[in-house]
């Protein structure tokens, strides 16, 4: 079903062939002028050489990785755009403090974050906000497609250019130099954590990508080169990915497709942003039961006949992601199977209205050990939605005190460790949801983002291992606890990893 490139000599006009594929696996628009930056991407990839020895080089998900990176702009520096840093410590950071004093923590996403100066100005700016001691809990998500970009961000060393705007670097609390370099502060960097994920192709709002309940989403000119359909989907995902009266800053880029439901606009002196509604918020209701990546759901919407006759391995397929049909999996039972509907609709209306004890007694009387662990995950991924990621990891951590062995409970636990640091719990956690179950392979590939760091040859067998289950599984088919992700797309997740794995060993 997959849709074989034509083969060609890297020419303008062979340009020209290849862009109804590569438009339709980016989601990029190269129409008009921009037909010659595909030109400059295909020739930094070497494309000219992989055609004339191998047509079928195109088909590969690494040529399409290292493609898309070449077409995005990974330059940035800190404090981008000062007055959008001044409305997020008038405005908007006060907001979020008062809306979450009760449970004392901050989640934020820069989405596309390039080389890290833009959540470590995030994290900067919450820091110089709270205090060091305050007691807060900051946790900044940073997201990109292109692994170079991540882990030149991860070390957390930046040159005099990434300052040409600010002298943020002249602070000791924040950065020490090093000769011409200056080296950011551990306990700010530790703040934020760096992860793969392509806008495009990967599944989000959801538990296992840190993606739900969030504060803030910074989305400034990623989507520069992205065709608007696409871009309006992001903006819609990332909707559901706020909790409630949460807060979207767009670029200059984005913001002529700003979204036009969900969200009130608050202009302020220094910038426009977007605060989703806290009352009758849509959120996963309106998506698909199993959401698919935004590219499948830009090509059902424009064409639903079509959808299935020319599928990417990426995108699970159709009768498992119809769009509105069933429940979503926030409200979806454990492992995606419904609880009881009165009884579930019992346990949301108080928790809907913040009354969560009343919910929890109501869980805790169940008797039935099995539908008290599954129905206690359900609610724990509602309270994640709602922004209450610390009651959630509590409920999670309670189903493990009653039900240790099992595989979701375990996945769920993984994710929050990792979130706040705790990267040794997080490692047992994913070692033990495969001691349940060896051919978890959404375990396996997250014990390799780990392991990478410590040990790059544990890392590739993990990996190794993450090809061979996928290998064994048609690609369209859903990967069990992974949120609507699918084999094919787990394949080409694992794969960048280990390409970007052997580049640093060859370094």
């Amino acid at each position: 079903m997959k849709h074989q490139p034509p083969p060609g000599d890297g020419t303008l006009e062979q340009a020209e062939q290849l862009r109804p594929w590569i438009e339709g696996e980016t989601g990029m628009d190269f129409s008009g002028s921009r037909l010659t930056r595909l030109q400059d991407g295909l020739r930094k990839v070497s494309l000219l050489e992989a055609l004339k020895l191998d047509p079928k080089a195109l088909e590969s998900a690494p040529f399409l990785e290292r493609l898309t990176a070449q077409l995005t702009v990974g330059e940035s520096f800190f404090f981008r755009n000062a007055s959008h840093f001044a409305a997020l410590r008038d405005h908007v950071g006060p907001d979020i403090f008062a809306h979450n004093q009760h449970r004392r923590e901050v989640r934020l996403w820069s989405a596309g974050c390039a080389g890290g100066e833009e959540p470590y100005s995030l994290a900067i700016l919450m820091d110089q906000l709270l205090g060091p001691d305050s007691g807060w809990n900051v946790s900044v998500l940073a997201t990109d497609l292109n692994p170079a970009f991540l882990d030149k961000a991860r070390r957390g060393v930046y040159r005099p250019w990434s300052f040409r705007l600010t002298d943020i670097q002249q602070d000791t609390r924040y950065f020490e130099r090093q000769g011409n370099d200056y080296i950011l502060n551990p306990r700010v960097r530790d703040c934020v954590r760096f992860a793969y994920l392509n806008l495009v192709k990967d599944v989000y709002p959801s538990a296992s990508t840190g993606t739900l309940g969030l504060d803030l989403i910074l989305f400034r000119n990623v989507s520069i080169y992205l065709k608007p359909a696409v871009t309006q989907v992001i903006l819609q995902r990332m909707c559901g990915a706020l909790r409630p009266g949460g807060w979207l800053l767009l670029g200059e880029t984005e913001v002529n497709l700003a979204p036009s439901e969900g969200f009130v606009v608050r202009r302020m002196e220094q910038a426009t942003l977007y605060q989703k509604i806290s009352e009758g918020a849509p959120h996963f209701d309106a998506l698909p039961a199993l959401p698919a990546p935004v590219l499948a759901e830009v090509r059902y919407q424009q064409s639903p006949g079509a959808f299935a006759t020319d599928l990417p391995n990426w995108v699970p397929l159709p009768e498992t992601r119809a769009a509105g049909s069933g429940p979503s999996p926030v409200h979806a039972g454990a492992a995606g199977k419904p609880g009881p509907p009165d009884l579930w609709g019992q346990i949301e209306e108080p928790a809907a209205r913040q009354h969560f004890a009343k919910a929890e007694v109501l869980i805790d009387g169940i008797a039935s050990e099995q539908q008290r662990g599954e129905l206690r995950l359900r609610y724990a991924k509602l309270l994640l939605e709602m922004g209450e990621s610390a009651r959630a990891r509590g409920m999670v951590e309670q189903s493990l005190r009653e039900a240790p062995m099992t595989v979701e409970a375990q996945l769920l636990h993984a994710s929050f460790c990792e979130e706040s640091g705790d990267f040794a719990e997080a490692e047992k956690a994913w070692r033990r949801a495969l001691y349940l179950d060896r051919s978890c392979a959404i375990a396996h590939f997250h014990l390799a983002l780990l392991q990478r760091n410590k040990d790059l040859r544990l890392a590739q067998r993990s990996l190794r291992i993450v090809f061979q289950l996928c290998d064994k599984q048609d690609p369209h088919a859903l990967v069990e606890h992974a949120d609507g992700v699918c084999y094919g797309r787990l394949r080409e997740m694992a794969i960048a990893v280990f390409e970007a794995e052997q580049e640093s060993e060859s370094a």
